[in-house]
């Protein structure tokens, strides 16, 4: 996460380098166009979006960016943490498997198994979960069209402030020494809304999709695990139905063990 950051800050210096190199900076930063282009966005999400859905965008945004490295680690812990549920219902029924259900920090598992423990079959099972996963999505949908109107609204704003700096220059057409600048400042509400579309919501709409993809994608494996719970499956057949071969072989080696254990107590005895 840190080297993230600090590679995102030494390439925005250098586009900021690129940017304002031979510009005056009083033609970049213009408070007219700034209040238009952020005022604008500010009240069309206002209006176009709860309060509670920017805050989740965001929220979940951020997570996106401090768990990109995880995805593939975070699924194998959803599964692990499925197989020892199943292997819980399987040896000790459903109290036990409501109970550690209980423990289990991901909603969508911790829903799942606490049906499975309240004795739903498999059709109701199914029902109930695919609902939660489209609910989910839908949600993530909304979140990442927040970020695809504001990519779409900054260049807009960014134009209608051109617009009006530029009514305002026609005003003055007579004083040429300072035409010029008007111009430069006219432009400068296209620039912001250009570089705030181009190089922070549509970047940003892009990693919270990739971010609800794997999400999406976890939720389908812990929606198979679930149904091999439900069905008082082995550990071992539902880590091979979902090509975890590295789990599978975690499992069979401790099942191997144990069952080595039993065979010299009973021996001993």
């Amino acid at each position: 996460m840190i080297k993230y950051i600090v590679t995102t800050i030494i390439v925005c210096l250098f586009l900021c380098i690129g940017f304002l190199w031979g510009v005056d900076m009083g033609q970049i930063f213009n408070f007219q166009s700034l209040v238009i282009v952020f005022g604008g966005l500010f009240l069309a999400v206002w209006l176009g979006f709860p309060v509670e859905r920017v805050t989740t965008t965001f929220r979940n945004l951020k997570r996106a960016f401090a768990n990109e490295k995880h995805g593939a680690a975070e699924e194998k812990r959803l599964l692990g943490q499925a197989l020892g549920l199943a292997r819980i219902y399987r040896l000790q029924g459903p109290i036990a498997l409501q109970k550690a259900a209980s423990k289990v920090r991901d909603d969508f598992l911790r829903y799942g198994a606490i049906l499975v423990a309240e004795g739903y079959n498999e059709i109701s099972l199914t029902s109930a979960l695919q609902r939660e996963y489209l609910n989910r999505n839908d949600a993530a949908a909304s979140e990442i069209q927040l970020l695809r109107t504001l990519a779409r609204l900054a260049p807009a704003l960014g134009m209608a402030g051109t617009v009006i700096s530029l009514m305002q220059v026609m005003q003055h057409l007579g004083t040429e020494s300072a035409l010029g600048r008007s111009l430069g400042l006219a432009l400068s509400s296209t620039l912001y809304g250009i570089l705030l579309a181009n190089l922070l919501f549509l970047p940003a709409s892009i990693k919270l999709q990739q971010f609800f993809s794997r999400k999406a994608a976890a939720m389908r494996i812990v929606m198979d695990a679930l149904l091999g719970i439900q069905k008082a499956e082995h550990p071992l057949r539902i880590a091979e139905r979902l090509n975890s071969y590295e789990l599978y072989c975690r499992l069979r080696d401790k099942e191997k063990g144990e069952v080595q254990v039993v065979r010299l107590e009973k021996r001993a005895a």
